[in-house]
């Protein structure tokens, strides 16, 4: 009687066990948040023929903050853009570039950081966009 007691006793730890790992696997998949802007130590960035996103690039490069990888399993985060011209009549006919740029946690796809800007000059444009995505940076490290 005291085995068979033990065998129960063992088979209630086993499976209590089972369970909680389960849980636990479960509770860290449903709970896993991206990673905060300013822990993005390495940036890929999504492949484009736009001159918007060379010029990002360009400005990435130079940024000692982060390192923009040609390999997207090494990077943090990836970094897209979606830029679209469009012509204003006003004085003069000025094609006007609408860019939303976009950053997200490469394992779990969700969003880090992202900004609409738009400029009738591509290297404002980029200026602009960089400029948004330092100030946001150092105002991650202060709410952090």
């Amino acid at each position: 009687m005291k085995f068979h007691l033990s065998v129960r006793w063992a088979m209630l730890a086993l499976t209590a066990v089972a369970i909680s790992s389960e849980f636990l696997t479960a509770q860290a998949t449903i709970s896993a948040a991206p990673v905060l802007l300013h822990e993005v130590k390495t940036i890929y960035i999504a492949p484009s023929s736009d001159n918007l996103v060379q010029l990002l690039r360009s400005h990435l490069q130079k940024w000692s903050a982060v390192t923009v990888t040609a390999r997207i399993e090494e990077a943090d985060a990836i970094l897209s853009c979606n830029a679209e011209s469009r012509i204003v009549a006003a004085k003069v006919v000025v094609r006007v570039i609408d860019a939303q740029v976009r950053l997200v946690d490469r394992r779990s796809q969700k969003l880090i950081w992202s900004t609409e800007k738009s400029t009738s000059w591509e290297e404002r444009l980029a200026d602009d966009i960089f400029d948004q995505l330092k100030k946001d940076r150092e105002k991650s490290f202060s709410n952090y």
